[in-house]
């Protein structure tokens, strides 16, 4: 399996929240991010991530990452003066990320690549190295790539960087968040972002774990006391993904000696994982997702399905290592999402081989889930991380979801996607 899909699973197996349109239900319990379905609009008032969830069992490191969103100098040409304090909580969220499941994939795969024992220590000062330590680059002179990528920062009228999720969530409404709820000075408010418009490939939309967007950003300028109005004509994020997700994405793919791949499938999209490092190629100077298009299928089922369509029928869980025997006990639960009964006729279920099990008959009630015991002669699920897709009668996949081994903790536990 791809290395970014098994730290996209282990991060929504974890702390990562569950990406999907605002045409669709979520489940609070897990949590989820909607993005906006209508992103083409020109309406400036438009939310693109509307509404987003995260259950008090995940919300550790993304309080801790907004603890850092107020310690940095918003002009990249400005020098940086780090108070104790502000040290303090970079360590503190360094601390809770570096045994987290996306970052354990991420330290065991770079172990692997480059034939070495990487320790917790090791690991956690190639995080220290790579995106918080500070470097000058073109008259510049305290850069660093956690505030680039995270955060974002200032380039005359320009906004550089900011490509996480959750900070353009807080800004779009939440923003005193952003600030920790302090009154740096009068004036903040709440909404800092004016949306501009998508800039989404084609069938990006039917993707949401990512979005490519333009808008503008009401930065503060704490030093300067000041909201100053910067621009992002175009900029892409991960929809979903916890910092620690983000950030093992990115320490993976800069990893010289690990030289990973730089492109990726993530639930069935295909990304070209933009990179820069810095001129001594120690630290990361930006990280971001470029949407390709959907990811080609091998598949070995009755027709087509590389092609994705949006539908009301979702995966919803699957019991993938049932207590003792395997075969005939694996499970895969649907859920019609939709207003209206969907007859499944001529539908299919197929797992990553291709194999796959009829759904002729099979009748969901609008808003009803259905459990489907596999044969074990048709679609199978590895313990070994996998692939489920659901496939209509014309051949168009409707929803795709993987897992990773990680997932697959305890025998006759069905896991939630």
């Amino acid at each position: 399996m791809d290395i970014y899909q098994k730290i996209w699973d282990a991060d929504q197996s974890e702390s990562g929240v569950v990406p999907m349109l605002d045409t669709e239900s979520g489940d609070s319990t897990i949590g989820y991010v909607k993005v906006n379905s209508n992103l083409n609009t020109e309406d400036q008032s438009l939310r693109a991530l509307p509404e987003a969830i995260i259950p008090d069992s995940k919300r550790r490191t993304y309080d801790l990452c907004r603890e850092l969103f107020d310690n940095f100098a918003l002009p990249e040409r400005d020098e940086e003066n780090d108070t104790p304090e502000e040290r303090e909580e970079v360590h503190d969220l360094v601390h809770a990320m570096v045994d987290t499941a996306p970052m354990q994939v991420a330290r065991d795969y770079v172990a692997q690549a480059t034939g070495t024992s990487i320790t917790r220590e090791r690991w956690y000062n190639t995080l220290m190295e790579m995106w918080f330590r500070k470097f000058s680059q073109g008259g510049d002179p305290h850069l660093s790539g956690f505030e680039h990528v995270v955060v974002g920062e200032q380039e005359g009228a320009k906004a550089k960087g900011y490509h996480f999720w959750y900070k353009y969530y807080l800004d779009d409404g939440f923003a005193r968040l952003v600030d920790d709820a302090q009154a740096h000075f009068p004036g903040l408010v709440d909404d800092r972002i004016v949306y501009l418009g998508a800039k989404q490939g084609d069938s990006q939309a039917q993707f949401p774990e990512s979005i490519t967007i333009s808008y503008r950003w009401h930065a503060p300028d704490y030093d300067r006391e000041s909201l100053r109005p910067l621009t992002k004509p175009i900029g892409g994020f991960f929809v979903g993904c916890s910092v620690e997700g983000l950030l093992a994405l990115g320490s993976v793919r800069a990893h010289l000696g690990a030289r990973a791949p730089k492109q990726g499938v993530i639930n069935g999209a295909k990304y070209d994982l933009k990179l820069f490092r810095s001129d001594n190629n120690r630290h990361i100077r930006t990280f971001y997702p470029s949407f390709i298009g959907p990811a080609d299928s091998d598949n070995g089922g009755n027709g087509d399905t590389t092609q994705v369509s949006a539908g009301m029928i979702r995966i919803i869980a699957a019991l993938i290592n049932p207590k003792g025997h395997d075969p005939g006990y694996e499970t895969v639960t649907l859920i019609n999402t939709g207003d209206t009964i969907e007859t499944l006729n001529g539908w299919r279920l197929e797992d990553k081989n291709g194999r796959f099990q009829s759904l002729d008959s099979m009748v969901i009630g609008a808003g009803d889930s259905v459990r489907i015991r596999l044969d074990p002669q048709g679609a199978q699920l590895s313990n070994n991380g996998g692939q489920i897709r659901v496939v209509n009668t014309n051949g168009l996949t409707i929803h795709t979801v993987t897992y990773s081994k990680g997932q697959i903790k305890t025998d006759g536990q069905t896991i939630l996607f």
